[in-house]
């Protein structure tokens, strides 16, 4: 039987404001998780990162592919 390695896995998605004139920090949220279960906990952690920056227009989801 071929031995299977584990892969583990880090995501990190950060978003960074500034002032044009000051350079100022109006912002910075930073999202990290390893080793999602699922698709699921992906989908829902980009949605929260979305919302975190203010993009309330856009989300993320699901796409169906056909088969064959």
């Amino acid at each position: 039987m071929a031995k299977v390695k584990k892969v583990n896995e880090n995501f990190t998605l950060s978003y960074g404001s500034r002032e044009a004139d000051s350079g100022d920090t109006v912002m910075d949220v930073t999202i990290n998780f390893d080793n999602p279960a699922d698709d699921s906990i992906i989908v829902h952690r980009l949605n929260t990162w979305l919302k975190a920056i203010g993009r309330n227009d856009l989300t993320v989801g699901y796409v169906e592919r056909k088969k064959g």
